[in-house]
């Protein structure tokens, strides 16, 4: 049955699902943390593959691009899910296109890593928080793009809303959606940063393998893009 809103939950902040081995001459150094993170970020937000990342992770290029397509479809889905879209695949695409997009703004530092006395390391991060998101949302109520596109087919009830094929469903599905991601794209040459935020990222080790803690992963996925205003000034 249609509802006036449908769509799938999705997890926030997909954590990077790469580890760094520890073997070989000398094992990790605090450079290789660096890189190591470094190459993580590029990679998945920017879809850049720095020569010494490829080489420290033994990965193609090939490899590495579709780690950083994995992650445009997860961000997509998110961002979909943050405005109540239902996921056609006419606005499924569209939506990775301004994923795209806008993570090619993406902004952040890499500055240091420090071994812990575990044999861990912690490795300092300053992200630069895209505002596109709060931007639009402080303008724009999403809601009342569906109340009109509803209110043009002649939808007053559930049960008018029941009795529409889906084709005719989820056409007004993509014409709602397509307002929105056009609205947005509208702002991309005001696109700005919010205040800078620190995190540091741990990589774990256990065995002779460096795995990301997830959830420090996680904590600076959900800062590359605000979608609520909660790093703005």
């Amino acid at each position: 049955m249609k509802t006036i809103k449908r769509w799938a939950a999705m997890a926030l902040g997909a954590a990077m699902s790469l580890s760094l081995a520890a073997c070989g001459l000398g094992g990790v150094s605090d450079s290789d943390a660096v890189t190591f993170v470094q190459g993580n970020l590029d990679a998945y937000y920017l879809g850049q593959y720095n020569d010494d990342y490829l080489k420290l992770m033994d990965m193609t290029e090939e490899e590495a691009a579709e780690d950083h397509a994995w992650n445009v479809e997860q961000e997509a889905q998110i961002m979909m899910t943050a405005f109540e879209m239902y996921a056609t695949e006419t606005t499924t695409a569209k939506m990775e296109e301004l994923v795209e997009e806008i993570y090619s703004h993406s902004k952040y530092e890499v500055n240091s890593a420090n071994k812990l006395d575990d044999g861990s390391y912690a490795v300092s991060v300053t992200v630069y928080p895209i505002d596109i998101l709060v931007q639009y949302t402080s303008s724009t109520d999403h809601y009342a793009i569906w109340e009109n596109l509803l209110t043009e087919h002649g939808i007053t009830t559930q049960e008018d809303l029941d009795a529409m094929s889906d084709s005719d469903y989820e056409a007004m599905e993509d014409a709602y959606a397509d307002t929105i991601i056009q609205g947005i794209r509208d702002l991309m040459p005001s696109i700005g940063y919010e205040p800078e935020q620190s995190v540091v990222l741990q990589l774990q080790l256990e065995g002779n393998v460096y795995t990301p803690v997830e959830t420090d992963w996680q904590n600076l996925d959900a800062m590359i893009v605000d979608y609520s205003g909660q790093y703005a000034e």
